[in-house]
């Protein structure tokens, strides 16, 4: 699948996201963990952390998707097999209906703590305030395997 154009571009698409998505769990959130001391401040850097990521990696993903798709349509008007590039598609969108069912809690928590922390200091200490960025952390990487996932059966799935 990732002969073609569009398959290729798919395929790279889904990495970068992957690959983008991962530098947070890997880089961004172990510096705000070991520069943290305060729970508010900590809360209010994983918000623009969050914002960052959010004005953009959804997009990758639809974008990757759409790339796949167009690689589903031409293949089915050749008559061709199409189902390994819809697999890769419907994985890497997959990230979408995880961040809403599965991490939704978490986000919501951190963004209701960071409301509260700009009245005022956080009723939480810093443990309890570094054990929620890292629950999400660790949710956000399951969550990048989705798009990356997708990269392999792009590359893979068709010999």
């Amino acid at each position: 699948m990732a002969k073609t154009i569009n398959g290729a571009a798919a395929v790279i698409s889904g990495s970068f996201l992957s690959g983008a998505m991962m530098s947070l769990c890997f880089i961004m959130v172990p510096v705000l963990l070991d520069l943290a001391t305060d729970p508010t401040l900590l809360v209010s850097q994983w918000r623009h952390m969050y914002w960052c990521g959010h004005k953009t990696m959804p997009f990758l993903a639809i974008g990757t998707f759409i790339m796949y798709a167009s690689v589903c349509i031409r293949l089915r008007r050749a008559r061709r097999s199409w189902r390994v590039p819809a697999l890769a598609a419907a994985t890497t969108l997959t990230m979408l209906p995880f961040t809403w069912i599965c991490m939704a809690p978490t986000n919501n928590t951190l963004f209701r703590l960071d409301a509260e922390g700009q009245l005022g200091p956080l009723d939480i200490g810093i443990e309890e305030a570094k054990g929620l960025v890292v629950k999400w952390a660790w949710l956000h990487f399951m969550r990048c395997l989705f798009p990356l996932s997708g990269a392999l059966i792009g590359t893979f799935g068709q010999r």
